[in-house]
């Protein structure tokens, strides 16, 4: 439940590994009435009370900046989505400028994990959809260094579903020879 203080401390909401919290655990054991101690104990408090605020807006702040960044984001997200509601027209060409540019980056981070990964499946890297108008009349080549084990098997498959298909021709001719 996340209003509990349990939830709060385990999603790192709160402040919890902190020195000063210390002190309180400290604070019921009995101590001799002495002028001198009980005075410089107001003083630690106030210092130390402070320290506390200190450290507690300091961590707010930190989690704050995470907030703003998420802001901006659905800001910008929901700006793309209804680029064609803005009537300022300057505006609506640097929201269009923005929105090339997150799909180019988009369209970069792609192809990179495509590399990485080799799922080009033995075809080359004009396959990937960079290619130009006279690549496409061309033929696709095999990439050598490709998994030979996955063409293999690729052929294998086309093998077998032609073979069904010829099966399926020959029952039916052999039913209409037939009647």
């Amino acid at each position: 439940m996340r209003w509990t203080k349990a939830y709060r401390k385990t999603h790192g909401k709160e402040l919890t590994c902190d020195p000063v919290y210390e002190f309180e655990k400290n604070k019921d054991t009995a101590v001799r009435y002495n002028r001198d101690t009980w005075v410089n104990t107001i003083q630690a408090m106030e210092k130390i009370e402070k320290i506390r605020t200190d450290r507690e807006e300091r961590f707010w702040q930190n989690r704050m900046k995470k907030a703003e960044h998420h802001k901006k984001e659905m800001i910008k997200a929901n700006l793309f989505k209804h680029d064609s509601l803005i009537r300022d027209v300057n505006i609506r060409k640097k929201v269009l400028a923005m929105k090339d540019k997150e799909n180019e980056l988009k369209m970069l981070k792609r192809n990179s994990m495509r590399k990485k990964k080799n799922l080009n499946l033995g075809l080359n890297e004009e396959m990937d959809g960079n290619e130009n108008d006279e690549e496409v009349n061309e033929a696709p080549k095999i990439n050598p260094n490709s998994n030979i084990t996955t063409r293999r098997k690729h052929r294998n498959q086309l093998k077998k579903q032609k073979q069904k298909l010829k099966l399926i021709a020959e029952k039916k001719s052999r039913r209409n020879n037939d009647i």
